[in-house]
């Protein structure tokens, strides 16, 4: 187990922090209540990383940094305050990030650091940008999470590295390239890594209104105008790296999944003539139970039909099928299969039956839901969109119904992180989040965040009355959290601008993003903290 140094002289944040530490209980946790004894902890032990109060009794200027770093070993720097001077001073100094102690969340924010550190240690990750000083400086902010940091100068040299290097698994690239830039290079990088396997983190010192738009499109997971700072930076790394473990944790568990496999056979008509035990295990029925049934034994009642005539059309005609089946237990729960069905033939080559091969995949749809979410608001994130975008589509066209897509985000957030901090922006996005669950809810839609600060509504209506109206109560109810927001423009309180885009025929997902966009735009535009409708 790797040590952990902790250095605090408040016993109250030293046992806050002991016990959120010992809820994962992955380190080895050293404490020291002043500078004299950390340094007497650091020559006996070689630690893995340090949390460390600023301000000690007998160091009361930083000196514990300078101490701990020589060591090589990275420092989460806590504070009981933040002033101009100090954040100058911090600035300067080599740790991973700093944490200003405000509350037990804040000292949860410190241990999500150092169990960060466990997952970023010898991970390699790639930065891309033509200026060495702007290279230099994203490095600097990148070694105390002990990365195995790899550079490229170009894109077209990133990509070289990238084929080179297939367990790079972070880039972060400058927009503003020659020959390549980074929406290019993005865009190039994802003909064969998806936004899970490999994330990647855009620089830019452009402020066009359309830019966002167009990086979230080109496959961008997240992006940041310069000049940023190193929280906002940092931020965003721990986000996304936390997001890639628990990605990887999941096709861990998945793949666990897969060993589960149930089989059976039936005749030409469906009549069960054989079963394994896993089948009897799964289904809850003995083997009597089943032999001589039909197969529809099992039907869960959520199947629909045609996918069941699509089977049966398929296997005979002679071809195999393969598809996800929800199947019923004995005692009424259900599971989820999948199920390769094959035909069976007799010595005239006459189909005379069909075997099935099944694994249980009611985890691995589980573990679905959850690869398919945002992890900080629970909303169903920007992949999912995407597959769930063509199925609404085809919904409102055999209903005769509007697709109504709903974006917004919220207003001047950028302001909000600056003067609030980040974990108060992320308090924001969460309550919004829920709001706007509850909405979606209610009137059967998608609820969506796409990334950063902008979420989404999806969902088919048979008025583009109703469709603004349900808009106008997801502005209302985005201002009625009443959360303060003093360098807000719109309002003191938080906002959201919102762009409804409505749809007749023929609905396509860029063209529907960019009219949504627009409407956004020209919502803010008009004072923000409003909803601006468009039709395609």
């Amino acid at each position: 187990m790797k040590k952990l140094l902790v250095v605090e002289d408040s016993a109250l944040f030293a046992k806050m922090l002991s016990k959120q530490l010992a809820e994962n209980n992955l380190f080895e946790v050293h404490m020291a209540y002043s500078h004299k004894e950390a340094e007497v902890l650091l020559s006996r032990h070689d630690f893995f990383a340090a949390i460390t109060d600023l301000v000690l009794p007998d160091a009361g200027e930083g000196q514990i940094v300078g101490t701990v770093v020589k060591k090589n070993i990275p420092v989460i720097a806590l504070t009981g305050s933040m002033s101009d001077e100090l954040q100058k001073q911090i600035s300067s100094m080599p740790i991973v990030d700093y944490v200003i102690k405000e509350g037990k969340s804040d000292l949860c924010y410190a241990v999500r650091l150092a169990e960060l550190l466990l997952d970023t240690k010898g991970v390699d990750i790639l930065v891309v940008d033509d200026s060495r000083v702007a290279l230099a400086s994203v490095i600097s902010l990148l070694e105390p999470l002990l990365f195995n940091i790899h550079t490229a100068s170009s894109g077209k040299e990133a990509l070289e590295i990238l084929k080179a290097n297939p367990k790079i698994s972070l880039m972060v690239t400058d927009h503003e390239m020659p020959e390549m830039t980074g929406l290019e290079l993005s865009r190039e990088v994802r003909r064969h890594h998806d936004e899970l396997t490999l994330p990647i983190i855009a620089v830019t010192g452009m402020r066009e209104p359309k830019l966002e738009a167009r990086f979230l499109k080109s496959g961008v997971n997240d992006f940041l105008i310069k000049p940023f700072s190193r929280e906002e930076f940092i931020s965003r790394i721990v986000t996304l790296v936390s997001a890639r473990e628990r990605y990887k944790q999941i096709q861990r568990y998945a793949d666990t999944v897969d060993r589960y496999v149930i089989s059976s056979s039936t005749d030409e008509h469906g009549i069960i003539r054989a079963v394994s035990q896993a089948f009897c295990d799964i289904s809850g029925y003995s083997r009597e139970e089943l032999l001589g049934r039909n197969h529809n034994i099992v039907r869960h009642p959520d199947m629909p039909n045609s996918l069941y005539q699509s089977l049966w059309q398929t296997v005979k005609s002679g071809k195999s099928w393969r598809g996800e089946v929800k199947n019923s237990k004995k005692d009424g729960s259900y599971y989820w299969v999948d199920v390769n069905i094959e035909p069976q033939f007799d010595s005239q080559g006459q189909i005379n039956g069909f075997t099935a091969i099944r694994q249980d995949i009611t985890n691995k749809k589980y573990v679905e839901e959850l690869s398919i979410t945002d992890p900080m608001t629970g909303l169903y994130n920007r992949r999912y969109f995407s597959d769930q975008f063509p199925v609404y589509a085809e919904k409102a066209e055999e209903k005769g119904d509007l697709l109504a897509f709903l974006m917004f985000d919220v207003d001047k957030f950028k302001q909000y992180n600056d003067n609030y901090g980040h974990q108060a922006g992320d308090h924001v996005l969460i309550e919004c989040a829920k709001a706007f669950k509850t909405l979606a809810k209610e009137i059967e839609a998608l609820p969506f965040r796409l990334g950063g600060e902008e979420f989404a509504l999806l969902f088919t209506t048979d008025s583009a009355d109703l469709a603004q109206t349900r808009a106008e109560i997801a502005r209302k109810a985005i201002q009625d959290l009443a959360i303060p927001h003093a360098y807000n423009t719109a309002a003191e309180v938080i906002t959201a601008s919102f762009g409804l885009c409505l749809i007749k025929h023929n609905a396509d997902i860029e063209e529907t993003y960019k009219k949504a966009d627009d409407a956004l735009y020209e919502a803010k535009e008009q004072g923000r903290n409003r909803v601006i409708t468009l039709h395609l």
